[in-house]
């Protein structure tokens, strides 16, 4: 296969023969019906109550078992960054629970409609891997994502690991690329920015459902991230989102 630009979604079968390769894609595998068996540092046996992740240039070994079908989406390497992708090494297997439920339909109703909505498919991927990663993350970084609105302590998130705060700071800025203090900010600006895009909650409130107790301290990472306002970047929300073109 060629390189991939753009995020390939379809239905699939596979074979009882063996067939061992990688590629430089990524790939999300959704089962739909039977069972198949994919095997990398580690065996796994994928039913529709079951899904499995594979990172780029990843090898694996994979078969089908009698009569199956998966829902497969082919991801572009570029479309997984971060040094957070460690954490995927060797495949991410996750139980399929409501949430997974609910993104597998989508997607499938994307696929079933012919053309898909490229933009559709992508918006969803994104969707996945943040699920993905948040799965596969340590225990402290598990904890920043569930609990990022709080006033989290550095001690606190060096105790999940087991590690002094000192040596936790280290550890964290080479697993993560980031400061915990600057990761925590990334989480909230992310969040604020949903809000902003799709709620008309006032600014004060967005501030303090993140984490900020005045609106101050938002506009300052918006302005220091975005280097626009909150109000400014809902305003280019909104505008981008009425620009798409209608479908059907």
């Amino acid at each position: 296969m060629s390189q991939l630009r753009n995020i390939l979604a379809e239905r699939r079968s596979y074979s009882e023969i063996a067939y061992t390769h990688t590629h430089a894609h990524a790939q999300l595998i959704l089962p739909l019906q039977g069972a198949i068996s994919i095997s990398t540092e580690r065996p796994y046996q994928l039913t529709e109550q079951s899904l499995l992740f594979l990172p780029p240039h990843c090898q694996h070994t994979f078969y089908g078992h009698e009569r199956n079908q998966v829902l497969v989406l082919d991801v572009p390497g570029s479309l997984c960054p971060g040094e957070e992708m460690r954490w995927l090494e060797g495949g991410l297997r996750r139980s399929m629970d409501e949430r997974w439920q609910a993104l597998r339909f989508l997607l499938l109703s994307e696929v079933s409609d012919k053309p898909a909505t490229q933009q559709a498919v992508t918006d969803l991927f994104h969707y996945a891997y943040r699920l993905l990663l948040q799965a596969a993350a340590p225990q402290s970084i598990q904890y920043l994502h569930e609990h990022y609105m709080e006033n989290i302590q550095l001690a606190a998130l060096a105790a999940l690991e087991g590690y002094n705060p000192t040596y936790y700071s280290e550890w964290f800025k080479k697993t993560t690329g980031l400061t915990p203090s600057a990761y925590l900010q990334k989480l909230r600006l992310e969040e604020a920015k949903n809000l902003l895009a799709e709620t008309d909650l006032p600014i004060l409130h967005i501030a303090q459902q993140v984490g900020y107790e005045h609106h101050a301290s938002l506009t300052r990472l918006f302005r220091a991230s975005e280097q626009v306002s909150p109000a400014e970047y809902r305003r280019k929300a909104r505008k981008s989102v009425k620009a798409w073109p209608k479908m059907g």
